[in-house]
């Protein structure tokens, strides 16, 4: 991942770091995106991702769980929404959970992306977007079903193909995962694009 980041051109990216968050901050934003990584996962394992979001003209805030786990403070996050600008959410694995907790009823936020996972509470009145991918063995496919009762009509799935679990963020293989057939950059990419034109959507 550090050679990838090496080859971008960040020098309008402002950074700063807390205990609890990793903020990227740009001139001019065009909405406020909060991401909520998955569990036991080094915030730092999406900086190739939210960092090309920066780049793509948004603020973007990594909440960092405490103890790595944000379903034990499920809220807490929810300090880094902006009232200023639109707020979109994005959560990986536990974190999308987590992301559909602090969307439910909270009208800061209009966009929802979750990641390998899916929402456990309503976000009928968002605009959500679900990833999946072909070897992700870490979700659930019977309970990612059944969520779909908390989504509205305004939801689009879309599956990539040869990625898995793990490659949503950028930490290695993870146990229990399906293997991959596309590189981390590869999934990381089209992660991305997806992200970007569902953020410009109307």
């Amino acid at each position: 991942m550090t050679t990838a980041i090496d080859g971008l051109d960040t020098s309008s990216i402002t950074v700063e770091e807390t205990s609890r968050m990793v903020s990227y901050t740009v001139d001019d934003p065009l909405a406020n995106v909060l991401f909520i990584p998955g569990g036991l996962v080094n915030p730092h394992s999406y900086d190739y991702l939210v960092i090309n979001l920066a780049l793509n003209q948004y603020n973007v805030t990594v909440f960092k769980p405490f103890f790595d786990l944000a379903i034990l403070t499920p809220n807490f996050a929810s300090r880094y929404l902006d009232d200023s600008m639109p707020n979109y959410i994005v959560g990986h694995s536990l974190g999308g959970v987590v992301a559909s907790m602090i969307s439910s009823g909270n009208d800061l936020i209009s966009k929802v992306v979750l990641l390998g996972s899916y929402p456990v509470k309503d976000i009928s009145d968002k605009e959500t977007l679900l990833i999946t991918a072909e070897f992700d063995l870490g979700m659930d496919e019977q309970a990612f079903t059944d969520s779909l009762q908390y989504v509205g009509d305004n939801f689009t799935i879309v599956n990539i193909e040869g990625g898995n679990h793990a490659q949503f963020g950028w930490y290695g293989p993870q146990k229990g995962d399906g293997e991959a057939l596309i590189s981390t950059l590869e999934q990381q990419t089209q992660v991305i694009q997806l992200l970007l034109d569902f953020f410009q959507s109307e």
